[in-house]
C-alpha cells in the first residue's frame, strides 16, 4: 500500500513511492554529494520544507530511497529466481538487471547501490545496511543458480559456486563503474557476453 503525506498543512498529497522513484533517479544520474536542494526541489517537485518534513534532509532521503530501491531489487531478484530453470539464463537475466540500471536510470539493479558504496563509508551504517543486503540477495540468487547447474549438469560440477558467485558479483560492480566511466551499452553487453561465455545452458 503507498504511503500519502500531507504538503505544507493543506488537503494536498503525494504517494512517497512516487517520491522515492524520483530521488532514486536523481541521486543515480548526480550522485548524493552532488545533489543539491535546488536540485531535489525541482526534481521531485515539492517544496524545500515538504521534503524536510517528510525525510528529514538529504541523508534521510537518501536512505529512504536506498531501502525502496532494495525491496525493488529483492522483487526483481524473486522473480527471476521464480521464473528459470536454466541457469545460464537466470545469471543472465540478473546482468540483464544490471545493465538496464546502467543505462535506464531507476530500474532495480546494482548501479544505484554500487554508486552509493563509492561515496559512503563504513561507518556510515544507515546507507551501507540496504547496500549490503541487495549485494548479499545478489550473490544468493547467483549461488542459487550455479548450484542448479551443479546438480543438474556435470559440466558444473568443477565450479566452486562461492567463489563463481564473488567473480560474478565483482563483474557486475565493475561494469557499473566502467559504465559510469562512459562505456556504451553496446560495449558493456559485450563486456557480459564475454563474461559468462564459460558457462553452458542446461536445457530442463
Amino acid at each position: 500500500m503507498c504511503c500519502k503525506f500531507l504538503i505544507m498543512g493543506r488537503h494536498r498529497n503525494f504517494v512517497e513511492e512516487e517520491i522515492l522513484d524520483k530521488a532514486i533517479v536523481l541521486f543515480q544520474e548526480r550522485g548524493f554529494a552532488s545533489t543539491s536542494p535546488e536540485d531535489l526541489v525541482k526534481h521531485l517537485g515539492l517544496s524545500r520544507s515538504s521534503i524536510y518534513a517528510t525525510f528529514g534532509d538529504k541523508r534521510g532521503l537518501l536512505v529512504r530511497a536506498l531501502k525502496h530501491y532494495h525491496g525493488l531489487t529483492v522483487a526483481a531478484l524473486s522473480k527471476i529466481v521464480a521464473e528459470n530453470k536454466d541457469p545460464r539464463t537466470g545469471i543472465e537475466q540478473i546482468f540483464e538487471m544490471s545493465v538496464q540500471g546502467c543505462y535506464h536510470p531507476g530500474a532495480p539493479s546494482g548501479c544505484f547501490m554500487v554508486n552509493s558504496i563509492i561515496e559512503f563509508v563504513p561507518e556510515d551504517a544507515g546507507p551501507l545496511e540496504f547496500i549490503q543486503d541487495s549485494y548479499k540477495e545478489c550473490r544468493n540468487a547467483l549461488v542459487y543458480f550455479l548450484d542448479m547447474g551443479v546438480e543438474k549438469a556435470p559440466s558444473y560440477a568443477k565450479f566452486d559456486t562461492s567463489v563463481i558467485a564473488d567473480y560474478l558479483i565483482n563483474a557486475i560492480s565493475g561494469m557499473v563503474v566502467s559504465a559510469k566511466a562512459g562505456m556504451s551499452e553496446k560495449d558493456c553487453r559485450s563486456m557480459v557476453k564475454a563474461t559468462l561465455s564459460f558457462m553452458p545452458e542446461i536445457k530442463i
